[in-house]
């Protein structure tokens, strides 16, 4: 006839335990605390297309398509934020390749003639450049047989300089060196690129999160009696053995469920409150459910 092992009943535990003849085993050693730390890193770069099209601008010149060349009547022309001049590249009879001669005008301000030349329809002739020494690409559009480009000097608008002279941005002599270093506006050629790093960060524990870990490394078992509390984790306390609660040593340490903690010595006045005793109960309804031999049971 075998007969249970009343070694393992639950209160003959807890009399040993209190005895000091059963030997709780010493917890693990706990792993340095860790946790992730999410981190937004802004990085600055170069926006490529931005430098591109500035490059474009300071040494050719871009065919502007309608209504992009921006700014109200007697403003300043512009062009993706930049301050930019205006010419007709295709020119005809007004200009003589041989002796590299024009009356052709270049634009800074949607001056009369560039709003005149809008409502005609025909501001699809202008380029739009940056290039400031005051030499244009032109081409020789009254010549039959396709031409070379000629590069020449060309004079600022007389309807420009008026508008320029009435808000005091004309100089004299005028270059356009000067012009844009005065008034063209900063244009940033970098852009925001932001990368989401996650970084491992050693911390130091505080006693919430030495009894979390110290429950998940027993599995969530009373180290005593031996009831499992995984699916009601609060009824597992971390008991200090010589009462005091700063001294988070291992060897001070047990995992005890609220009933084994409660019997401890000097932990009666545990069962004064009534909300431990009813957890109490619950600890001693799953220890019949998880058939842990109790003498009460027999």
């Amino acid at each position: 006839m075998n007969l249970p092992d009343y070694l393992q009943c639950v209160e003959i535990r807890q009399l040993h335990a209190a005895m000091g003849i059963l030997e709780i085993p010493l917890l693990p050693v706990l792993q340095p605390f860790e946790r992730k730390i999410v981190e937004n890193i802004v990085h600055e770069e170069l926006d490529l297309k931005e430098v591109e099209f500035d490059r474009r601008l300071e040494t050719s010149s871009i065919r502007v398509k309608k209504s992009e060349l921006q700014g109200k009547p007697d403003e300043l022309l512009t062009l993706n934020g930049r301050k930019v001049c205006a010419y007709i590249r295709d020119q005809g009879s007004s200009f003589n390749s041989e002796l590299g001669m024009t009356t052709y005008r270049y634009h800074l301000c949607n001056c009369k003639t560039m709003q005149s030349m809008r409502d005609m329809g025909r501001e699809g002739r202008y380029l739009a450049t940056k290039r400031d020494d005051g030499f244009f690409e032109v081409y020789d559009k009254a010549k039959i047989t396709p031409q070379k480009p000629t590069i020449l000097e060309m004079e600022l608008c007389q309807n420009c300089i008026k508008v320029l002279k009435s808000r005091g941005l004309y100089f004299y002599p005028f270059s356009l060196k000067q012009y844009f270093e005065k008034n063209d506006t900063s244009i940033p050629k970098t852009i925001r690129r932001i990368e989401t790093v996650t970084k491992i960060q050693t911390y130091t524990p505080n006693q919430e999160d030495i009894s979390r870990a110290y429950r998940e490394k027993v599995n969530f078992i009373c180290q005593e009696c031996n009831v499992s509390c995984l699916n009601k984790p609060y009824l597992l306390h971390l008991h200090h053995i010589n009462g005091d609660p700063s001294n988070n040593s291992r060897h001070n340490l047990q995992v005890l469920c609220i009933d084994c903690h409660s019997s401890q010595p000097l932990h009666n006045h545990m069962l004064e409150n009534p909300a431990f005793k009813s957890q109490i109960n619950i600890i001693r309804q799953m220890r019949v459910k998880q058939n842990l031999l109790t003498i009460s049971s027999k």
